[in-house]
């Protein structure tokens, strides 16, 4: 087992990446705090990896919000005493009420929020779990970026957002290099996801998808869960400040 006897906090663990994740983690031995706030889908993905043997728990928190971010990382160390990972996989996109497009039609309320769920939040989270991550000799962090970190999208606010992360994932990695703490960040690109579900049930949207992308095809939840799983396991004990691209070549092409 790649994590025995590790505690992992993955935010946003209701569906997608975070809650493949969540059940991969558990599968190789590790103790995971789920985090999310559609509380259904939180449960069952805590009941999902207990059924497979896995130990979990479900932690209510908007992680945007600094006081709930407070009382996850608490219950996390009450529970299990330590923190070992980290994954800031929430966020927001094309699925949410929030505008995706253009900076001049964006509403600042949107650019405000969207940059507090996906940036601020990796802020809050970092701030409150690396002292932790200290105290116990070291940890790893990965921060979910996207492939529009890097390249243009239409969607300004969420390239913002991601770029964001990508930035503070190389100085958190400088930073906390000598706490034995590693930093890196993960770009997916187009993922069988809720963000982009809708947009999926388009034929003309998946195919101009799977034309675009070299693989020859949308990845699946677990390919992102499998790149996150190497981030956080020792086999990446020498790799801090990268950003991991899982995009089917699609950035190259």
């Amino acid at each position: 087992m790649r994590l025995k006897d590790k505690v992992a906090i993955i935010t946003g663990a209701g569906s997608g990446i975070g809650r493949a994740t969540a059940i991969l983690f558990a599968r190789e031995g590790a103790k995971v705090v789920v985090n999310g706030i559609r509380k259904d889908d939180i449960e069952e993905t805590v009941t999902i990896i207990k059924r497979s043997g896995g130990d979990a728990i479900y932690v209510h928190t908007d992680v945007s919000i600094s006081k709930q971010v407070k009382t996850m990382i608490n219950k996390t160390t009450e529970n299990y005493g330590k923190i070992d990972i980290l994954f800031n996989n929430a966020g927001v996109g094309y699925s949410s009420k929030y505008f995706m497009g253009s900076v001049i039609d964006t509403p600042e309320e949107d650019w405000d929020s969207v940059l507090a769920i996906n940036l601020k939040s990796v802020f809050l989270t970092c701030k409150y779990t690396i002292p932790h991550m200290i105290k116990n000799g070291g940890g790893t962090i990965i921060n979910c970026s996207s492939i529009h970190s890097v390249i243009g999208c239409g969607a300004d606010i969420y390239s913002a957002s991601k770029g964001g992360i990508n930035a503070v994932t190389r100085a958190l990695a400088v930073d906390n290099a000598k706490y034995n703490i590693r930093v890196n960040a993960i770009s997916p690109g187009p993922t069988e996801t809720a963000m982009i579900a809708d947009a999926l049930k388009s034929k003309e949207f998946r195919e101009y998808w799977i034309k675009a992308v070299p693989i020859k095809r949308i990845a699946k939840p677990e390919d992102v869960a499998y790149a996150v799983l190497f981030l956080a396991s020792d086999e990446a004990s020498y790799i801090t400040g990268h950003n991991l691209i899982v995009d089917g070549g699609l950035t190259i092409s």
